[in-house]
């Protein structure tokens, strides 16, 4: 029966990625490329968003080390990978967006959530000037602040000892 609806879901699902170097503006601008394709679902950064909703999982910005960020982000942890599979398997998306800094890394979180291959790659220097990005770079590494695809309000009750901006038109 699993495997029936897994391979359901691999037939249904189409995978798109979008793919930068870390504190390049990828969360930033999610919203926009998801738009662009009709994607409703975004995995990113550990969790899994719906419609601006957090759905599943948990921020990699939360975790305690580097090497726990890594586990999150990658989806290697077995509850909160359970958790987030899970809920894929619920909400059965046509269209579901990955975010991560390599082609390599989008793979191995579609793999580790048992997702079908991806179909697309978008990289953010398709969507982004150098400018932009090297500001996004900038603030990141000054301010120390991280975007995330969801409301402001929807981070508040999970996310109250960190910031975050809520995403704008660019």
């Amino acid at each position: 029966m699993i495997i029936n609806h897994m391979l359901e879901l691999k037939e249904k699902t189409t995978v798109y990625a979008f793919v930068g170097p870390s504190g390049t503006g990828k969360s930033y601008r999610a919203g926009l490329v998801a738009s662009e394709y009709g994607i409703n679902y975004i995995i990113d950064d550990g969790l899994f968003i719906k419609d601006n909703e957090i759905i599943a999982g948990n921020s990699a910005k939360k975790a305690p080390t580097k090497i726990e960020t890594v586990k999150q982000a990658l989806f290697i942890e077995g509850d909160e990978k359970n958790e987030v599979i899970k809920a894929i398997k619920k909400h059965k998306p046509d269209k579901i967006l990955i975010l991560g800094t390599s082609d390599n890394m989008v793979k191995k979180i579609a793999e580790s959530l048992e997702l079908p291959e991806i179909s697309k790659f978008i990289y953010i220097t398709d969507i982004a000037t150098k400018e932009e990005m090297e500001t996004a770079r900038r603030i990141r590494v000054t301010e120390g602040k991280h975007v995330i695809p969801v409301p402001t309000f929807e981070l508040k009750k999970d996310f109250s000892r960190l910031y975050f901006r809520p995403i704008t038109n660019i």
